[in-house]
């Protein structure tokens, strides 16, 4: 026998001393109230609001689409190509904050586009017409222009007329172009 182990520990079934009990109910209970309020994880939340693009700038070559929200693709408006949703038939989810921040977007018509923070990367995918893509939005001749704009914090807009990858059947043949205009304003 161990001369150095109390006797409590070698018997199975032991009862733990008040401390031990103490210290272990603590480390439970704090594990369960951070896994109830989130900080294990960002849950994310709702955007306080979606809007147009603050930028003014007209990303599809219609002059009408002006202070509209756009997501889509194509040459002409039409639930598979170009849409102009209202601000209530789209919504935005945020995770993280300032130079943490996320944000997936859902639009009508099977639009979800997703972007994080430094990233002029879009993520974009079509449920309804099976389309997925990484699109990037850098001007790699002008690399100070940007299509995301983070500069307000907590903050994203977007006003992008970025290529669709090749796979992307279109009518019109391809250099398609996808259009992004919408400000999400996560604070």
């Amino acid at each position: 026998m161990n001369s150095c182990l109390s006797p409590r520990a070698e018997i199975t079934g032991a009862r733990w001393s008040r401390r031990h009990r103490y210290a272990t109910t603590c480390v439970v209970l704090i594990g369960a109230t951070l896994m109830l309020s989130g900080c294990g994880g960002d849950g994310g939340r709702d955007a306080k609001s979606v809007a147009a693009t603050h930028t003014g700038q007209i990303v599809s070559q219609s002059r009408n689409d002006y202070d509209n929200i756009i997501i889509g693709w194509g040459e002409k408006h039409s639930p598979t190509e170009i849409t102009t949703p209202s601000p209530d038939d789209v919504t935005a989810r945020c995770f993280g904050n300032g130079d943490d921040l996320s944000a997936v977007i859902t639009a009508p018509y099977g639009w979800k586009i997703s972007v994080s923070y430094p990233s002029e990367v879009l993520s974009v995918e079509n449920t309804e017409q099976d389309l997925t893509a990484e699109l990037d939005t850098s001007n790699k001749y002008y690399p100070d222009l940007r299509e995301i704009d983070w500069s307000t914090p907590d903050h994203v807009d977007i006003a992008a007329a970025t290529r669709v990858p090749d796979d992307w059947y279109s009518p019109y043949g391809a250099n398609q172009q996808m259009y992004v205009s919408i400000h999400v304003d996560c604070t």
